[in-house]
């Protein structure tokens, strides 16, 4: 990260200096205040990573304590560790996450109604709790950032950085997720206790969904036309006649430049078309009942799937739809997105 996009940087040991009360015969009293924490300035919806060092000479000295998405154009973060209170400590802050989306926790109906034309047998409605927030790529891991952390490009179509990386067995995915992790984390772009993971598969749905109840993740969401996504268009969909044949839709057959369509209602991009994504989760049997967090099997011999492709009628881009393959396997539209998450 350039650090040219540090924005901010305080001492611990800043002297507030209130005014002052002046009495007869005595001295001006001075009330002072020890003021541990910087005071940010950026656009809101913006993540910073907020670093501490008692040595302003050590440039390697600098650690983040934590990751701070500003909710309102001026943001004051205060040190609450015990070290705060304990010498000098400087701070800075800087710009991180650029590309990530806040999704806060909730509970949502998970799967698809009864009555939802061409639904898959494994989708069977239950309530999910989201028991902690977690950030989320707004976008496709490009292909883009893919080079820069691996080293290597695997897709199948190139000539832009922007395209999503495709061609992505799970592992690969993973291992991407492992690198970034491991370099922002000595950078003190995200604190230790934070990771880069692929989704599970109850978060990548509860935040394609963004609120929605339908078989897409758009408003009035109950169909999905050509036009609307990276999808073969000749095969559109509404959920009471299943599949709908149009000769002239659009099936462009390859990827497009991640964030090409309208995004959900949470601001993410291609969460239905464009390559599939890959989950943490073996694929397996839903849960009875209501359940928190939940994790999937503990062993299974594929990896879920999510959001369809290119490749696939718009039935398999429902935001319900399950889909799964070998983790070894690199299909050419098979690509993912992360998930930034405090380890608990």
């Amino acid at each position: 990260m350039n650090l040219s996009k540090l924005i901010h940087c305080l001492s611990a040991a800043a002297v507030l200096l209130p005014a002052c009360q002046i009495l007869a015969q005595t001295q001006p009293a001075l009330s002072c205040q020890l003021y541990a924490g910087i005071d940010l300035n950026g656009a809101t919806g913006s993540v910073y990573s907020i670093q501490a060092t008692s040595d302003l000479a050590d440039s390697d000295s600098w650690k983040s304590l934590a990751l701070v998405r500003l909710t309102s154009t001026n943001f004051i973060w205060t040190d609450k560790s015990k070290t705060a209170a304990n010498g000098q400590r400087f701070f800075r802050a800087v710009l991180t996450a650029t590309n990530l989306v806040w999704i806060q926790p909730g509970t949502f109906t998970m799967g698809s109604p009864t009555n939802e034309a061409s639904r898959g047998t494994g989708e069977i409605q239950h309530l999910v709790t989201i028991s902690k927030g977690f950030y989320v790529g707004k976008f496709l891991v490009t292909q883009g950032d893919y080079l820069r952390m691996v080293g290597n490009n695997p897709s199948t179509l190139t000539g832009d950085a922007n395209l999503p990386v495709d061609s992505l067995d799970w592992i690969d995915a993973s291992n991407y997720c492992a690198l970034r992790t491991a370099q922002e984390r000595a950078t003190g772009l995200i604190p230790t206790n934070w990771v880069y993971r692929l989704p599970t598969e109850s978060e990548w749905e509860y935040a394609c969904r963004a609120g929605t109840t339908t078989a897409f993740c758009w408003p009035l969401g109950n169909a999905l036309h050509s036009g609307q996504a990276n999808f073969a268009g000749t095969n559109e969909y509404d959920s009471v006649n299943g599949t709908i044949i149009n000769p002239s839709g659009i099936n462009l057959q390859k990827i497009t430049v991640v964030g090409s369509y309208a995004p959900n209602n949470w601001g993410l991009y291609d969460m239905a078309g464009n390559v599939f994504e890959w989950c943490q989760d073996w694929s397996g049997a839903y849960p009875s009942g209501s359940v928190v967090d939940p994790q999937g099997p503990d062993t299974g011999i594929a990896r879920v799937m999510r959001g369809g492709s290119w490749g696939f009628g718009a039935v398999g881009c429902r935001s319900a739809c399950r889909t799964s393959a070998k983790h070894s396997n690199g299909a050419i539209d098979a690509g993912c997105r992360v998930v930034l998450a405090e380890v608990q």
